[in-house]
C-alpha cells in the first residue's frame, strides 16, 4: 500500500522553481545584498564554477555578520558570511523527503540539485502554496458532492 501510494507523490521536479539567483564565493557582500534588493529575495544560493551549491547567503546573514557588527559590506566576501552547512535536495525526491528535510534541519529553503548541480530551489513558501490550493481543490470537491446528494 505504502508504495502506491508513494507512487503518486509529486516529486521536486514538478514543483522546483528553476529561476534561482546565485552569486560566486568572491564577490562583495555589498553586491549580494544588492542583488537581493533588485530581485526582490531574501536568499542567494552560492555556487562555484560548476554551478555546484556551496552555501547559502541570507538577507539575515548579512544585517546579523555585518550590519550589526560594524563591518564595511564592501571589505567582506558572500564566503567569509555565507553558511556553508548546506543541506540540498535531489530534484528526483519526492515532497516528503523535502518536508523531512525542512523540518529536521529548521531551514526555509531547499536548493534543488541534479548529480551535483544546481538545478533549482524549493521554499516553505513554495509548499504552502501546493497545499493551499490542494486544499482549496478538495473542498471544492466536497462541496459540489454534498449539493448532489
Amino acid at each position: 500500500m505504502s508504495a502506491a501510494k508513494h507512487n503518486h507523490t509529486k516529486l521536486i521536479k514538478e514543483l522546483v522553481n528553476r529561476e534561482v539567483i546565485t552569486i560566486s564565493p568572491t564577490s562583495p557582500v555589498s553586491e549580494a545584498a544588492h542583488m537581493m534588493m533588485n530581485e526582490d529575495i531574501g536568499a542567494l544560493i552560492v555556487t562555484d564554477a560548476e554551478t555546484k551549491p556551496v552555501g547559502i547567503l541570507t538577507d539575515r546573514d548579512i544585517v546579523v555578520s555585518v550590519i550589526a557588527e560594524g563591518i564595511s559590506p564592501d571589505g567582506i566576501t558572500v564566503e567569509e558570511v555565507m553558511s556553508k552547512n548546506l543541506i540540498t535536495v535531489d530534484e528526483d525526491a519526492d515532497i516528503f523527503d523535502m518536508l523531512r528535510l525542512l523540518s529536521e534541519n529548521s531551514v526555509r529553503r531547499l536548493p534543488v540539485t541534479r548529480l551535483g548541480k544546481l538545478t533549482g530551489i524549493v521554499s516553505v513558501d513554495d509548499l504552502i502554496v501546493i497545499v493551499a490550493t490542494e486544499l482549496v481543490n478538495v473542498a471544492m470537491a466536497l462541496s459540489s458532492k454534498s449539493k448532489m446528494l
